[in-house]
């Protein structure tokens, strides 16, 4: 299919005598394989500001471009571009195949308690009542705890308004929609129980023992943002 370019260079800075093409990494921007709840482009300014940051830091180019979820990995493997993002994740079978850096941003699910419960976990919430979204993957985790009532809700606020009113105890819900809405509407009466629930994350992902370069340098130039605080800032101002 057809790809789309949605950024022809997120930067271009030039050392003087030296004239190197840039990196070119794709992106799916619709991200069919997490639950984002309508942040899909807070998702997508996010990551193109992240690589922003790093070009201005390296003084070097990327180039930025959509493309279709059914096409990027086979895309990936023909070598039309260097990386991709994407949330897949690091089984056995996968890393076979490709390199993957550091977690940029987690996206599995976690758990929301009321501001003053003393729930740790979902095994603390036997007998209990927790809530999440319907036709959300979340059920599957609740369905591994059998002594657990799992109630379907058909929106977000209305799920998180059921935890005020204890009409359920808790709710499991996608960590970047969660931190969206605690972080900010429900900031007094909810919080967020780290760690995750599952571990996925988006991350940069190359062909094997292709592109090291690539990722020793995102990795390198990640750790810094981390130690800077500067990760942080953008996933607040994005969030």
């Amino acid at each position: 299919m057809r790809k789309i370019i949605i950024c022809l260079l997120l930067l271009l800075v030039s050392c003087k005598g030296t004239e190197k093409r840039p990196y070119t990494i794709a992106i799916d921007k619709n991200w069919y394989s997490i639950v984002l709840n309508g942040q899909e482009a807070n998702l997508n300014g996010f990551l193109s500001e992240v690589l922003l940051t790093i070009a201005k830091n390296k003084k070097m180019e990327f180039k930025l471009i959509e493309a279709n979820w059914d096409d990027i990995f086979n895309d990936l493997d023909r070598k039309k571009y260097q990386a991709i993002f994407s949330a897949l994740e690091e089984l056995n079978f996968n890393v076979a195949k490709y390199d993957f850096s550091e977690d940029i941003i987690k996206t599995g699910f976690v758990l929301i308690t009321a501001k003053g419960a003393k729930y740790e976990n979902l095994n603390d919430l036997s007998t209990k009542h927790v809530g999440y979204l319907k036709d959300s993957p979340s059920l599957a985790l609740l369905q591994r705890h059998q002594d657990i009532f799992a109630s379907p809700y058909d929106a977000l606020p209305t799920l998180l308004d059921s935890i005020i009113k204890d009409d359920t105890q808790a709710a499991i819900l996608s960590i970047i929609p969660a931190y969206k809405y605690v972080s900010d509407l429900y900031q007094n009466e909810l919080k967020i129980i780290e760690p995750s629930l599952t571990d996925q994350a988006i991350r940069l992902v190359t062909l094997k023992d292709e592109n090291r370069d690539l990722l020793n340098l995102f990795n390198k130039s990640l750790e810094k943002l981390k130690k800077d605080n500067q990760l942080d800032k953008l996933k607040e101002k994005w969030g």
